[in-house]
């Protein structure tokens, strides 16, 4: 019998293994469907929730968040922390004995970093200053009506008519948008 137990626990825990395998770390931090399910688009907002709590917003940025937002959002302030970055590296003994390629690589990857945490930072800020935001969260997990077209889906309330939250699937997982407003449609040609 105990052999038996022992090889479930390795599949199990080899599976397991290769779902994480299967998603790279996104800016160093690593993906935890097991904590952070998105399944289904009320899955990810009861994630950023679990996230929130547990002081995570890391994890929303990287995990959680549409990733062609973060990505533009940390596009945008990139040329600013390279040059923070360059500081940084230039003031440790480690940044005086690099040069060339690892010297700029070096800068990239400390800016990249920091960038991502500014953003992480940001988002916290963001929820701390406007508890509303984390109330109207709460709702949307608990009472909010979910509609999914294809690879898209919105949540709304019924009480509220000028708010939703707005979800995109990629690559079998649902990551909330930032948006507060139904999309323009596609002219016809």
């Amino acid at each position: 019998m105990r052999p038996l137990i022992t090889l479930s626990v390795s599949f199990v825990l080899a599976a397991v293994c290769a779902a994480q395998d299967a998603v790279p770390p996104r800016y160093d931090v690593l993906y935890n469907p097991d904590l952070y399910n998105q399944v289904t688009p009320q899955d990810t907002v009861k994630s950023v929730l679990t996230a929130i709590e547990r002081d995570r917003y890391d994890y929303i940025v990287a995990h959680l968040l549409d990733p062609a937002f973060a990505d533009a959002r940390l596009a945008t302030t990139r040329t600013y922390f390279e040059r923070l970055g360059a500081d940084q590296v230039a003031a440790t003994a480690a940044g005086a004995t690099l040069k060339g390629a690892d010297l700029e690589n070096r800068v990239r990857d400390v800016g990249a970093r920091l960038n991502f945490l500014d953003l992480a930072s940001r988002v916290r800020k963001k929820l701390n200053d406007e508890p509303d935001n984390v109330k109207d969260l709460r709702r949307f997990a608990r009472d909010g009506q979910f509609q999914s077209a294809g690879d898209t889906a919105t949540a709304t309330l019924k009480d509220v008519k000028d708010r939703a939250l707005y979800f995109k699937l990629i690559n079998g997982r649902w990551f909330i948008e930032n948006r507060k407003e139904e999309a323009p449609a596609a002219p016809k040609e």
